[in-house]
């Protein structure tokens, strides 16, 4: 890690890291509280002693859904419990601060890691270091933006349906998903709880997959690194990446690119159907949603107005998911993992973008609308996932290759991933920063499109019968993406009893 290989001490560091906070994040919007004075604490009792840990001197941000005995998880919203976990430090913390890790602060996210930043909340809109009328990805925010404008080492995260491989891919650094269950998620306040992972982000592949190491309490040798791909097969889902007709020209150009980059460090690519890619990624929507209500349904009912809009009005659509929808998509996702593990033995990676283009601009509310199967499909399932910059678009904003792999193969994966990432200096490339003299982007709130008035009639009954008291307004809002959502369901496909 940065800190152990350098002769600069903790103190100096840290103090370097919060001045050059005070700088930059008034125009990025990174921290939602700072710990100054105890992060200044903890780099002091490190310089007195010996170097022993990992992650000696590592600096980090964390996702504020996590906890610290600094402060209590706000969620990034007016609806949490202060309370929770107060005064104490989740798992994957604590065992970071024990390897030498400096936490520096809280970081932004869309709220209860759910949906998109809502600028009407008292909360600051996390900007993109590359440009700050750009998104920086979600829903780990804060945490990739930080890693991207050198404001820490090493973010923390949780990923649900790519929150930390989408704000990697849209700032440009790298991040992991770990296998389902690898890290410990106690202390981490969940969103869908079969889905959730606590994950790392930083620059390089080395540094994420060393704070991965010490969250999962992995044992002495799991990371062990290649200096070459010979002997690793990469499959290629070419087909579902021309049927999905997703990805721009820029970012098509560079995975092929990175395709050949692999294959010139001696990776064999083959071709690989995806089969299992709308059914999953139809399963793994419905889950979200359908857990996510379950855990915040009481919170809608009683203080629909404290939350943000784009929070609340994708939440209630779990209160629609039937029970024997939810049910079938978990028997989709038992059935997916099944397929995808037996047809993926021999290959050592899936290889696709992480998402199909640059950061979107905040003042371009179809943009923002978008959702990309290309990180969700992995979620459903459990498997470990890397995203990883491959380049660049037009635009000079970054793009990302992602690798996903088997269960359990997690640093094996990283190994993969770090001499890709190696080959290359496009990963060291830094943002200029926030422009401090310009009036960013106005951060545009999604609208949905209108549903059928018979829609909007079955939902305005349905809501009440929930308890949920909603603007008119509202309701006809959310009948055009219900009608989307609920088109979902035709793609779970019939499974033998």
């Amino acid at each position: 890690m940065t800190a152990a290989t350098t002769d600069v001490g903790v103190g100096t560091r840290v103090a370097e890291a919060q001045r050059r906070a005070a700088r930059l994040d008034p125009g990025l919007g990174v921290f939602l509280r700072r710990f100054d004075a105890e992060a200044a604490e903890a780099a002091a009792r490190l310089d007195e002693g010996p170097a022993e840990g990992l992650l000696h001197g590592v600096t980090l941000g964390i996702k504020d859904v996590i906890a610290t005995r600094e402060a209590s998880a706000t969620c990034q919203s007016r609806v949490h419990d202060a309370q929770w976990w107060a005064g104490r430090d989740a798992t994957a913390v604590a065992r970071l601060r024990a390897a030498g890790a400096v936490p520096l602060g809280k970081t932004t996210l869309a709220e209860h890691a759910l949906g998109r930043p809502d600028p009407a909340l008292p909360f600051p809109v996390p900007r993109n270091p590359w440009d700050t009328d750009r998104f920086t990805g979600g829903s780990s925010s804060g945490s990739a933006s930080g890693v991207a404008a050198g404001l820490f080492d090493v973010g923390l995260g949780t990923d649900t349906n790519g929150s930390i491989r989408i704000p990697a891919a849209l700032c440009g650094v790298t991040g992991i998903k770990p296998t389902h269950g690898l890290v410990p998620a106690d202390g981490a306040r969940p969103l869908a709880r079969t889905l959730d992972v606590v994950g790392p982000l930083a620059r390089t592949v080395r540094e994420a997959a060393a704070a991965l190491a010490v969250m999962a309490d992995a044992p002495a040798g799991a990371l062990a690194w290649r200096d070459d791909l010979r002997g690793v097969r990469i499959g290629v889902p070419r087909r579902a990446l021309t049927e999905s007709g997703q990805l721009t020209d820029d970012c098509a150009a560079a995975f092929e690119t990175a395709l050949t980059e692999l294959r010139a460090l001696g990776a064999e690519t083959v071709d690989f159907d995806l089969p299992e890619l709308y059914p999953l990624f139809a399963a793994q929507f419905v889950t979200l949603l359908a857990e996510a209500y379950e855990l915040h349904g009481a919170g809608l009912r009683e203080r629909w107005g404290d939350y943000g809009r784009p929070f609340r009005r994708t939440a209630v659509l779990g209160g629609l998911v039937g029970a024997p929808v939810y049910v079938h998509a978990q028997r989709v996702r038992a059935w997916g993992a099944e397929n995808l593990r037996a047809r993926m033995r021999g290959i050592d990676a899936i290889a696709t973008p992480t998402w199909p283009t640059t950061a979107p601009r905040y003042d371009d509310a179809a943009a923002l609308q978008n959702i990309s199967w290309l990180p969700g499909l992995w979620s459903a399932v459990g498997f470990p996932a890397i995203a990883l910059p491959m380049g660049f678009g037009g635009d000079g904003l970054p793009l990302s290759l992602q690798l996903a792999g088997a269960p359990g193969t997690d640093f094996a994966l990283a190994a993969v991933a770090d001499a890709y990432q190696r080959s290359d200096d496009r990963h060291l490339r830094r943002p200029p920063g926030p422009d401090h003299g310009a009036t960013p982007a106005a951060v545009a709130v999604p609208q949905g499109a209108p549903g059928k008035p018979e829609t909007v009639q079955w939902l305005a009954t349905s809501l009440r019968e929930l308890g949920l008291s909603i603007d008119e307004s509202e309701i006809a809002e959310f009948a055009g993406q219900w009608e989307l959502t609920s088109m979902l369901f035709g793609f779970l496909p019939d499974l033998p009893a």
